[in-house]
């Protein structure tokens, strides 16, 4: 037991140690190496106050300009106030090694702020240093709602992962992580019950929800089931699918879905969900990849219609959603959904009766992937969205902030010349 406490102890140190001399840029113990650093300047390019603007930085890319780089032990710092910036490290390609490094910071209209990465090389100085920042974000999988759920502390969404493949909405009253809340609860009273931390304000049922999508064929939505309309199911209509929580960090959470041999036409596709979203922020980020394609496969996302909500689209912008009392409550009240869309991607809007959605039918890029954002709001309790046009503002801010992301330039090194990371 004491050799157990004094092991850690030692760790616990050398972790401080080193945790100290990246924040405060002094030389390594016992070398006269100064600590390296990566320069950024990150800029906002627009007229705009953003508050948690997130901001994901290739590992890849940092290590072209500085080979050494190691992931396992750096911070990173706001050059000017020299205060640390909250960040995290993720996997998002599942090989075990950490290859992007997500943050969010507040910026304001046109700033420009340097931005600095120290770290210890990779080799025998390298510690792993794992920092416990806020948790405002989550991801996890739990049977009691029949899937998978992702969360910052303003709302929280979970997708049906079967053929429904519909994404429904918990609302927040107050600020808060309420994921596993909402699975507890679950077992003695449901998740419709009204408490400050949420309620089940959104159920997708059959049609896309807030934000599902389904591939576009022959003029047709095609949720991940192959069986003719009205048929009983067989075994081999069944489409196999796998979930994951591929990050759950205090600052960005990513759920992922993956359907395997899912069929259009005569080809046998596999097509991936990726649902992210961060600290501060309502929206969620969606990615679809298709694999086994011989050309680009239509993708077909969109909302929920309800008779009790109305519709507004706007194509310039490149989004659509609708307001009115069509949550789910007994008694529904206010909520609004949202779907934005690049609007170079659009090929065509449609009412789908069948599904009761409303549908942007999308062409993906060459390499058949598609990304676009959802988002919900809810009209209750300190967070709630009251009115319409308070809805219509921020799905308006979110298309603007989300189609202009922060740009960040690594600055140019003695070796190296300037480069910009792919948004």
């Amino acid at each position: 037991m004491g050799i157990n406490y004094r092991r850690e102890l030692i760790s616990l140190l050398a972790f401080t140690l080193v945790l100290s001399t990246l924040i405060s840029g002094c030389t390594f113990p016992g070398k006269r190496k100064e600590v390296p650093q990566i320069q950024m300047l990150v800029n906002n390019p627009l007229p705009v106050e953003r508050t948690d603007e997130f901001v994901v930085l290739p590992v890849a890319d940092l290590r072209e300009m500085a080979p050494d780089f190691s992931p396992e032990a750096f911070v990173v710092m706001e050059a000017a106030a020299k205060q640390e910036i909250p960040y995290q490290l993720d996997d998002m390609d599942n090989d075990g090694e950490g290859d992007e490094i997500a943050m969010v910071l507040n910026m304001g209209p046109g700033e420009q702020k340097g931005i600095v990465i120290r770290y210890a090389p990779e080799g025998p100085e390298s510690r792993s240093v794992k920092l416990g920042y806020n948790k405002r974000t989550r991801a996890a999988m739990h049977p009691e709602y029949e899937g998978i759920g992702w969360e910052s502390e303003l709302i929280a969404y979970r997708v049906y992962p079967d053929y429904r493949n519909s994404i429904s909405v918990f609302g927040k009253q107050e600020p808060g992580l309420s994921l596993d809340k909402f699975a507890a609860s679950t077992k003695s009273r449901g998740y419709d019950y009204l408490e400050k931390w949420g309620v089940n304000v959104l159920d997708g049922g059959k049609s896309v929800g807030c934000g599902g999508f389904g591939l576009w064929y022959e003029n047709k939505l095609l949720k991940p089931l192959n069986m003719i309309r009205g048929s009983s199911p067989k075994p081999d209509d069944m489409i196999a699918r796998y979930t994951r929580v591929v990050a759950d960090g205090p600052i960005r959470s990513v759920a992922q879905v993956v359907f395997d041999k899912w069929r259009v036409g005569d080809e046998t596709l596999k097509v991936t969900a990726t649902y992210s979203i961060f600290a501060g922020q309502r929206w969620t980020r969606n990615q679809i990849t298709i694999e086994g394609a011989d050309s680009p496969t239509k993708v077909a996302a969109g909302l929920m219609k309800s008779e009790a909500a109305a519709l507004t689209r706007d194509e310039k912008n490149g989004f659509f959603y609708t307001w009115g009392s069509q949550s789910h409550r007994d008694t529904p009240d206010d909520l609004g959904i949202a779907l934005i869309y690049p609007t170079e991607n659009l090929d065509s809007f449609h009412e789908d009766d069948i599904s009761d959605s409303y549908l942007a039918a999308l062409n993906p890029g060459a390499d058949n992937e598609i990304v676009y954002w959802s988002l919900a709001a809810w009209s209750s309790g300190e967070l709630g969205v009251r009115k319409d046009t308070e809805f219509a503002k921020l799905v308006l801010s979110v298309a603007q902030k989300v189609k202009h992301p922060l740009t960040v330039t690594i600055m140019q090194t003695k070796q190296q010349p300037a480069k910009e990371p792919p948004r």
